[in-house]
């Protein structure tokens, strides 16, 4: 399991004055991007194999609000990889150990080239935490 840390800003507040919902996909999106990247499959890899990560399916669930300045951490942990498509399932966990909100993704590598998703390599199965 990979552990993401960030905090709460201004700027992902709505006017109820918690997340706005659409920021938290974001701050999932960014703990999936820094996951894949410290595993070596980053931007720079995807430029240069034209394989890249595609999300098939998103199912989020909002458990706790969250407010300006509270830090959190995301984790990511892959849950399962059958053939070409895996699942991710991330938290979203605040300052007080409590889970916030809860993402289950349906994901595959997807060749930029022939626009299709592609098998798993090894180098892919490795960035998203398969040993």
């Amino acid at each position: 399991m990979f552990f993401y840390e960030t905090t709460v800003q201004e700027t992902h507040l709505d006017v109820f004055g918690h997340m706005n919902n659409a920021r938290y996909l974001e701050l999932f999106e960014q703990a999936r991007w820094d996951i894949i990247t410290q595993n070596g499959f980053g931007l720079a890899k995807i430029k240069e194999t034209g394989q890249g990560p595609v999300i098939l399916e998103a199912h989020l669930r909002f458990l706790k609000e969250l407010y300006a300045r509270t830090k959190i951490k995301i984790s990511v942990e892959c849950t399962e990889y059958n053939g070409k498509v895996g699942k991710l399932k991330q938290e979203m966990i605040n300052d007080k150990g409590e889970v916030c909100a809860e993402l289950i993704v349906v994901f595959a590598l997807f060749d930029l080239k022939a626009r299709k998703i592609i098998t798993a390599t090894d180098e892919w199965k490795h960035a998203v935490g398969i040993k």
